[in-house]
């Protein structure tokens, strides 16, 4: 029998779990808001969580463009289409962390939440990790996993070990028994395609652990547009790809995802699931806040 690559797996038609999205007709749901310093420049690149029927979105925030920034993460909570600004969370305290706080991915593992977010000192990217009971108080773990970013944990032990994808241009898999040592796995699982939307990077969003496998949401960039893309793994087997699109799931169309900090972005990184549909969370041209809705499949 010939061997597969990671690389090179075997691709099968997928029927993915969630439907046709469509973008919220009053999109973006989240801006900038003068009232706050923090956030007056840039809200973008959210997460997202369920409690009591609650949405719960954690997004960054900054208070200017390009050199003078310093990221933070916010709290929003509402209905999934309309929410309510709550505040800062988590601002930059350590030196690895001074210049911001950055694009947070959350989930919930045996009753706790559990925030990854990107610490940067100004020079390198790093990945952080915070842990809460109620979603408002926030302890700080440290750093989980150096000169790298995009970190997005799994909702759900794998064999007993919890499981990161992470990597802003191949995307990598690591494994870990107590969130502080982590073997990672030096085949990336995750690569570019040539002459495709996703050509020159690709970096883990948001993921969903279903019936038929590790269903991994991704954002991509071709050097011209950020776009989003869908991957399923095995769940016995979380580097092995199973299927992955050959088209782009979402991609930059309005104004506001087409011309902001940066120009022609759409970034996916929050799934929740609510009233027989999945809403997804992202950013627009590193500014604004969107959603987009499918039905659940399954």
């Amino acid at each position: 029998m010939i061997g597969v690559s990671l690389l090179q797996p075997i691709m099968f038609k997928m029927r993915w779990p969630i439907g046709k999205l469509k973008k919220y007709s009053k999109n973006p749901i989240l801006t900038p808001s003068k009232k706050n310093r923090f956030e007056s420049a840039a809200v973008y690149n959210p997460t997202a969580v369920v409690k009591n029927n609650k949405v719960y979105l954690f997004y960054r925030a900054e208070q200017h463009y390009y050199s003078d920034y310093i990221s933070k993460i916010c709290l929003a909570v509402g209905d999934g289409e309309k929410f309510k600004r709550k505040g800062l969370v988590i601002s930059p305290e350590k030196r690895y962390e001074k210049r911001g706080c950055e694009d947070p991915r959350i989930c919930e593992i045996d009753g706790k939440y559990y925030l990854t977010y990107v610490a940067f000192s100004g020079k390198k990217t790093s990945i952080a990790l915070a842990e809460s009971s109620d979603l408002i108080n926030w302890k700080k773990h440290g750093l989980i996993m150096r000169n790298t970013k995009s970190g997005c944990l799994l909702p759900r032990k794998i064999d007993g070990k919890y499981v990161l994808y992470f990597g802003d241009t191949n995307i990598y898999l690591a494994e870990s028994k107590n969130l502080k040592e982590w073997k990672v796995y030096e085949e990336p699982v995750l690569t570019p395609r040539a002459d495709n939307f996703d050509s020159r990077l690709v970096e883990a969003g948001c993921s969903l652990i279903t019936k038929k496998g590790i269903f991994l949401i991704y954002n991509s960039s071709d050097g011209d547009e950020y776009k989003v893309g869908y991957a399923m793994f095995s769940k016995n087997n979380p580097s092995k790809l199973i299927s992955r699109t050959n088209k782009p799931v979402l991609f930059p169309g309005g104004h506001w995802e087409k011309y902001g900090k940066v120009n022609y972005v759409v970034f996916a990184s929050g799934l929740v699931e609510k009233n027989g549909c999945y809403y997804l969370y992202y950013g627009g041209a590193d500014k604004s806040i969107g959603l987009a809705i499918g039905k659940k499949i399954y």
